[in-house]
């Protein structure tokens, strides 16, 4: 039977925080199955987005999907890490209504330089495929993908390639001589890449699980980097900026402010977006290895399809926490409305608007506006450099638009 999560209801409120950032943070207080089970009770009161889609025009042509980008499983997760079983994975995203569902096993760094090892993680993600296929029912996409787990350097999610293919055209010596051509090749054969959690750094903090450093090394020490690091920041996607555990747990408990490290990842994603010179997204995943699960990333596809799905990420139209930051679009004065991911050349000014009760616009990171759903903002934008506009709608954080960005 899948975990269930206890009724938190019949409890205060102060006493289920105690004994959920106490079992979570303290391996010596709990096991860690009973970690797990009050991780799960802390998670269960979490944010539950809503299924309503926005009342927009391009609603006609897109569907907004819920998804996960970011969730672990056991096998091949080991089962003292992740506690939940594909057949209860199966059945808990059904639960929580997600039209897709990536699972995301820890696969350990430079593992491609290993002939055992390249072989060992291709046999466990196909068993991984075969087994959640036999158990999957419903209308839920999973997609077998991997985190690369360097804890040195930080953790990167992947899903969409193929590594057999991958591996077909990339040899041990090849990736001796160039790390960096594993994410290289990997991209090439359809893989989308995602710098996870990148800016959660240690806390100065008493509870042991806050000191672990699992940042993108890149964001937050000096180099030098690895090829293969530095090949995966240039070909990411974008970062995940809201990770559910991070939010609920880590910010919540101890830095008293839920949404911090995912504003401060938004704006890494905006000063990154004009200094590397492209396109970049926010996305977001559970994070879960026990029995929970949330939407967390919600994109505008044209179907629902595994493809639509790689689509909607790679032309951006994609929110993270709740699908009514979904609504954000720009249009040029009096033109026609065009969704969040959108690029615009060749102007001076912009109106945009979104549908929600609390809504604030933003320009290049700073806010211009916040207030009421369909009022329709006018921004004067420079015609002689890129400019980056987000938004953020009730509970969910839009991806960006572009103006006058010219990568």
């Amino acid at each position: 039977m899948p975990h269930r999560s206890p009724n938190l209801s019949q409890f205060p409120g102060w006493l289920v925080r105690a004994v959920c950032l106490l079992c979570v943070v303290s391996s010596l207080a709990c096991t860690r199955p009973t970690s797990h089970y009050f991780v799960d009770a802390a998670l269960s009161n979490a944010h539950r987005p809503s299924r309503l889609e926005p009342d927009s025009p391009r609603n006609s042509k897109y569907q907004i999907l819920a998804g996960d980008l970011h969730c672990h499983v056991t096998p091949p997760d080991s089962p003292l890490h992740a506690s939940r079983t594909i057949s209860e994975t199966v059945t808990l995203a059904q639960e929580e209504n997600l039209d897709f569902v990536v699972l995301s096993p820890h696969i350990r760094a430079r593992f491609f330089l290993d002939t055992e090892a390249r072989q060992f993680t291709i046999d466990a993600l196909s068993q991984l495929e075969r087994e959640v296929t036999k158990a999957s029912k419903g209308n839920t996409i999973f997609l077998v993908g991997f985190e690369y787990t360097d804890f040195e350097y930080g953790h990167v999610g992947a899903a969409f390639g193929n590594l057999t293919e991958v591996f077909a055209n990339l040899s041990i010596e090849q990736s001796a001589q160039n790390p960096g051509a594993f994410f290289e090749s990997y991209v090439a054969h359809g893989g989308l890449l995602f710098i996870n959690h990148p800016l959660v750094t240690p806390l100065d903090s008493s509870m042991p699980m806050a000191k672990v450093d699992l940042s993108w090394r890149m964001f937050t020490e000096r180099g030098p980097y690895p090829s293969e690091i530095i090949a995966a920041n240039r070909l990411a996607l974008g970062f995940e900026a809201f990770n559910l555990t991070v939010f609920e747990l880590r910010d919540r408990f101890l830095l008293s402010d839920p949404h911090i490290t995912l504003r401060r990842t938004l704006t890494r994603l905006d000063q990154e977006i004009v200094s590397q010179r492209r396109h970049l997204i926010p996305v977001g995943g559970s994070d879960s290895h026990s029995g929970h699960l949330r939407a967390t990333t919600f994109v505008l596809a044209e179907r629902k399809t595994p493809n639509a799905v790689r689509e909607a990420l790679l032309a951006g139209r994609v929110c993270v926490r709740d699908p009514a930051a979904c609504s954000f679009e720009a249009r040029e004065p009096s033109g026609t409305w065009m969704p969040i991911g959108s690029s615009f050349s060749r102007i001076t000014e912009l109106e945009i608007r979104a549908q929600g009760r609390d809504i604030e616009f933003f320009v290049d990171g700073s806010i211009v506006y916040q207030g009421f759903a369909r009022k329709t903002i006018r921004v004067r934008v420079p015609k002689d450099r890129c400019t980056v506009l987000r938004a953020r709608v009730d509970e969910g954080y839009a991806a960006p638009i572009y103006a006058n960005c010219t990568f």
